[in-house]
């Protein structure tokens, strides 16, 4: 009887051990056991390896439909399919790292010595002469209306009543998002104030809710309009005592008379206008980039030029792609608004990366019933060395959030140069009540960097006959011929 019960005791520890599996992590190259190893299973289990690298496969942990993840610090990750995988050892490889000559020493260097050091070589790091910037600028904004009422309205136009304008505000989206993108050469120096720019291409795309006046605009209202106004018109805008003025457009409204070479001489002027417009516009938002940097003397990213206004972490070591670099944190411990994060390349103490974020409002306005606030901002840029072995700016991306609310009275007069009675024109008054909320993306990225000379510079020519191509969904074809 003794013989059977020790039979099968055997028998069940045989049993149990055919069920489960120790297994060995080593290094494929050295045949070191790779310790403490984390070893994770698709259904969420996970086990660790001990000191000599080994663990157990227990039936219990597992099904045969899952899968074993293997990693460890320092080596490359491995999968199995537990099904399939019938070993006791498992081999990692090592991860590679290419590492720039770097010189150990026991100097250890403070942030303020680094910032010191990037002041130094600055003139030698940085591309500061005249040059050719062929680059990518994306604009990208979201608004959210919060409230629009028009109330005490009063118009002479036919058919345009509080009823109708009631429709046409509550059927305005509440929220709309539009795309401007540009391709572009854009000529900078730091000694020359104007920089110029030469437009390649550009397009705008708006979202399904973008809607303009009339869509909005019922038939009825609409032919309302047309009989009403002249279409060579401007308009006065007046809230109270304060005058503005400005042209409202109303598209698809009138007609145009191919017949008429008057008329298409003056739609040829118009574009030409809005063409030389939207090229001074682009060159100056492109400007406001540049103007930012972190050595601009009027940037508020002022963490190099102005370091006594900023408490500035001890120097972390780690990298950026494959470059080692000091990360400093700067902390404003005056009145400035801007916290950041710089890092410092190791070997030549020139800044490729900053990231900026307020902490405090960046502006704020209020007076007779205007209120506007600009309560965030914050980005990154980044600087690489381009074909002169100098650093510029290579990719730029800023997120501004801003708030604005109106409740003044409201006036819009038609003014006509061409017909008589200009004073006895329509009118529209009301009391504005408005709120909404928006969001500017920005986001620049430079292509190549080119030295050229003043001369060249000079002649360059900025007769831009560009404007972006309207699109009403994303087409991720049409930059591909910018090389």
């Amino acid at each position: 009887m003794k013989h059977i019960y020790f039979l099968l005791l055997v028998l069940i520890s045989f049993n149990l051990k055919a069920q489960s599996k120790k297994i060995k992590i080593i290094d494929s190259i050295s045949f070191e056991p790779v310790p403490f190893a984390t070893i994770f299973f698709s259904n969420n289990n996970g086990i660790i390896s001990d000191e000599n690298g080994l663990f157990e496969l227990i039936p219990e942990q597992y099904s045969k439909r899952d899968s074993l993840f293997i990693s460890s610090m320092g080596f490359e990750p491995k999968q199995f399919s537990i099904e399939i995988f019938n070993d006791t050892i498992i081999r990692l490889a090592p991860k590679t790292i290419s590492l720039n000559n770097v010189i150990v020493t026991n100097n250890q260097l403070s942030s303020e010595n680094i910032i010191d050091s990037v002041k130094f070589y600055i003139e030698r790091n940085y591309n500061f002469g005249i040059s050719e910037n062929k680059l990518f600028f994306r604009q990208e904004f979201n608004q959210e209306l919060e409230k629009l009422k028009l109330n005490k309205f009063k118009s002479t136009i036919k058919d345009l009543t509080a009823e109708s304008i009631d429709s046409v505000t509550n059927n305005l989206p509440k929220k709309s998002k539009n795309e401007l993108e540009s391709l572009s050469y854009y000529y900078i120096n730091s000694n020359i104030d104007v920089p110029k720019i030469k437009l390649i291409k550009s397009r705008r795309t708006n979202d399904d809710n973008e809607s303009d006046l009339s869509k909005s605009l019922g038939n009825k209202l609409e032919k309302s309009l047309r009989e009403n106004l002249k279409s060579n018109s401007y308009f006065k805008i007046r809230s109270g005592w304060l005058p503005f003025s400005g042209d409202l457009t109303f598209s698809g409204l009138w007609e145009i008379d191919s017949t008429n070479q008057e008329q298409l001489n003056k739609l040829k002027e118009e574009e030409n206008k809005r063409k030389e417009i939207f090229s001074i516009g682009q060159k100056e938002r492109i400007q406001s980039v540049y103007l930012k940097s972190l050595f601009n003397s009027s940037s508020e990213l002022n963490f190099i030029n102005k370091p006594k206004n900023y408490t500035f972490s001890d120097p972390d070591l780690n990298y950026f792609g494959n470059e080692l670099v000091y990360v400093i944190e700067c902390n404003p411990n005056r009145r400035d608004k801007f916290k950041g994060t710089i890092y410092v390349n190791s070997d030549d103490y020139a800044v490729v990366r900053i990231d900026y974020e307020n902490i405090k409002p960046l502006f704020k306005f209020k007076l007779l019933g205007v209120s506007y606030s600009s309560n965030l901002e914050k980005g990154r840029m980044v600087f690489s060395k381009f074909e002169n072995q100098k650093y510029s700016l290579s990719y730029y991306q800023n997120s501004r959030g801003n708030k604005i609310s109106i409740k003044r009275p409201i006036k819009i007069i038609e003014k006509n140069r061409f017909v008589g009675g200009r004073k006895k024109q329509n009118q529209i008054s009301a009391k504005l009540d408005f709120a909404s909320s928006s969001t500017y993306n920005t986001e620049l990225q430079v292509f190549r960097v080119r030295s050229i000379d003043k001369v060249l510079f000079e002649e360059i020519d900025e007769k831009n006959q560009v404007l972006p191509i309207y699109l009403k969904e994303f087409k991720k074809d049409f930059w591909e011929d910018f090389k």
